[in-house]
C-alpha cells in the first residue's frame, strides 16, 4: 500500500519505467540532487586551529550537518561533502551547509557537483572547479575554472551561463555579465590562498593539468596544485627615445 500511495499522481508509463529501473538495479537521481548537499567533514587544518562549526572549534574529521555553519578566522580548511566532492575555505570565511553551500563571507573553492549559493543567487553545477567570493559590502565574485555553471536568481527569470575562463560580478543579488579571467587573474587563483599549503587534492592532477593547459598554454601545474611556473609579469615598456 505504501508503494502505490508514493505513485498515485505518477502516471502509469512513469510508474512502470520506474519499476523497470529498478528491477534492473538502476537508481536514477535527478541532477540538480547531486549538486545538494547534507553534510560536510573538516579534512584538512592548516595555519593554526581556528576553524569552528557553529560556535565549537573543529578538528579534522568533526562533521557538520545539514543547516550547520563552517567558520574559519586566521586558519583555512579543507572540506569533504556527502557526495564526494570537495571544498575549500580561506582564512575569514563562512559558509553554511544546505541544498546549496550558501557563502556569508570570504572565499569558497567547490571541485565537483556542489551546488553554490552566493548574495541570493544560486550557483547550479554538474560536477567543476569553481570559486565564490564574498565581501562585506554586498559584492562577490564567481570565477569558474573547469565545466560551466548557471548562475540563477529564483525571483526572476533567466540564468547567466558562466564557461570555464570566464567570471561574473555580483552586486547586492544582482549578477553582471560573464567576462573572460586574464591569465594573470587565474595564476594569482591557483598560486593564492585556496591552492597554497594544502596537501589533500582538490581534484586529481590530470584534471587539474587540464585545467592548466586549457587556460594557460604551454604550462603545467604541479601534483600539489601549485603552478610550476612563476607569476606572468607585465611587460614594462622602454623609454621612447628621439633619434638625433
Amino acid at each position: 500500500m505504501t508503494l502505490i500511495n508514493n505513485h498515485t499522481k505518477a502516471t502509469p508509463i512513469k510508474l512502470f519505467a520506474q519499476l523497470l529501473l529498478t528491477a534492473l538495479g538502476i537508481i536514477v537521481v535527478p541532477s540538480i540532487a547531486q549538486g545538494q548537499i547534507s553534510k560536510a567533514v573538516i579534512q584538512e587544518v592548516i595555519d593554526g586551529e581556528q576553524v569552528y562549526i557553529q560556535t565549537k572549534q573543529a578538528k579534522v574529521k568533526d562533521q557538520a550537518n545539514f543547516g550547520e555553519v563552517i567558520s574559519t578566522k586566521e586558519s583555512r580548511a579543507a572540506i569533504l561533502f556527502n557526495n564526494g566532492a570537495q571544498g575549500r575555505l580561506s582564512d575569514n570565511s563562512q559558509v553554511t551547509v544546505g541544498q546549496c553551500v550558501d557563502i556569508e563571507k570570504g572565499e569558497l573553492l567547490i571541485s565537483g557537483p556542489v551546488n553554490g549559493c552566493i548574495d541570493g543567487l544560486t550557483v547550479e553545477v554538474k560536477g567543476t572547479l569553481y570559486l565564490l567570493k564574498k565581501k562585506d559590502n554586498d559584492t562577490g565574485t564567481i570565477q569558474v575554472l573547469e565545466g560551466t555553471i548557471q548562475v540563477k536568481n529564483q525571483n526572476k527569470p533567466g540564468q547567466l551561463e558562466v564557461k570555464a575562463g570566464q567570471q561574473c560580478e555580483i552586486l547586492r543579488g544582482v549578477y553582471g555579465p560573464a567576462i573572460p579571467m586574464s591569465q594573470e587573474e587565474i595564476v594569482t587563483i591557483l598560486k593564492g590562498k585556496l591552492f597554497k599549503d594544502f596537501q589533500i587534492p582538490v581534484t586529481t592532477d590530470d584534471a587539474l593539468n587540464q585545467v592548466c593547459s586549457k587556460l594557460l598554454p604551454g604550462l603545467s601545474c604541479s601534483s600539489s596544485g601549485l603552478p610550476s611556473y612563476p607569476l606572468p609579469s607585465i611587460p614594462v615598456p622602454l623609454p621612447f627615445t628621439l633619434p638625433y
